[in-house]
């Protein structure tokens, strides 16, 4: 019992780095929980139970031994910090940007956010500033109790979910993908789509079909891609599909064809067909057999 994290963290080949990327803490923090040198908060157990895939109760079990052990202090001084972190959220700042305008170790704000410090009362006319709320308002909402609306206790989408079935970071999952780090992130949040070339590449990183990330992203691939359902009078459309599905700007395929962006973008608007001795070179460019495109003309 005395190894669950760090055994559990390596069972999924998740670095500390890794794992604390997840949740929002700093890497020590990792490393002194699984010594249970340090004691996380209710928030931050939750967050350690989706990542590793445990049931909270048995993360919370980890720590007992070690909270039992800690004497409870004889007076509390400051302010209790665990709603902190709903707070800046939702006010669109980061703990690095509240610790520079504080002038303090961001350290310090996990620390409040975790509740193993408390915010000491002069320190709350200045974090009230950063948040853009009065400072009776913030005293106020640090003392009501934590609502759990912070990204840890979200319920995981399933292109999240399929991250974690690979047993992957969100930074190693994006380059291994070869994807933006935060957009895979607003992908896995619901913000938007990820682009064919990208649904490609996490089908890849994942070992799962296309069509499995795409719904888990919810879209679809195009039918297009689908060479058997191709039709007379397609081509401009099966160009374009084909150039986003291999990642490539109009200028890129251009380069590939030898001819002009412009080319490009008449035949993918249908206001010129391709040449035979162009279709060839599409044909290349897209690594399909010679004659392919002529289903689509």
């Amino acid at each position: 019992m005395t190894t669950l994290l760090r055994t559990e963290r390596a069972r999924r080949g998740l670095r500390a780095t890794d794992l604390a990327e997840e949740i929002g803490v700093h890497p020590m923090s990792i490393l002194r929980w699984e010594r249970r040198e340090r004691l996380p908060g209710p928030v931050h157990i939750h967050a350690l139970a989706r990542v590793l895939e445990l049931e909270p109760a048995r993360v919370a079990g980890f720590f007992d031994d070690a909270r039992s052990s800690v004497p409870a202090p004889a007076t509390e001084v400051g302010h209790r910090g665990q709603a902190l972190r709903d707070l800046r959220w939702r006010a669109g700042a980061t703990a690095a940007g509240i610790a520079r305008r504080l002038d303090l170790p961001v350290s310090t704000v996990y620390n409040w956010e975790a509740g193993r410090a408390r915010i000491p009362a002069a320190r709350i006319e200045g974090l009230a500033e950063v948040l853009g709320l009065s400072a009776e308002t913030l005293v106020a909402r640090l003392a009501a109790p934590a609502t759990g609306i912070g990204r840890p206790d979200l319920p995981m989408s399933p292109l999240r979910r399929l991250r974690h079935r690979a047993r992957l970071s969100q930074a190693r999952a994006a380059a291994a993908a070869g994807v933006d780090r935060h957009a895979l992130g607003a992908w896995e949040r619901g913000a938007g789509s990820p682009p064919l070339a990208a649904l490609r590449h996490l089908s890849r990183t994942y070992g799962v079909p296309v069509s499995h990330v795409a719904r888990a992203a919810g879209t679809e691939p195009p039918h297009l891609l689908d060479r058997g359902r191709w039709r007379p009078g397609d081509l401009p459309a099966v160009i374009r599909t084909l150039r986003e599905w291999a990642g490539l700007t109009q200028g890129q395929l251009a380069d590939r064809c030898a001819c002009s962006t412009a080319a490009v973008r008449t035949w993918e608007s249908g206001r010129v067909v391709p040449s035979a001795r162009m279709r060839t070179r599409l044909e290349r460019a897209f690594r399909l057999p010679s004659g392919t495109l002529d289903a689509a003309l």
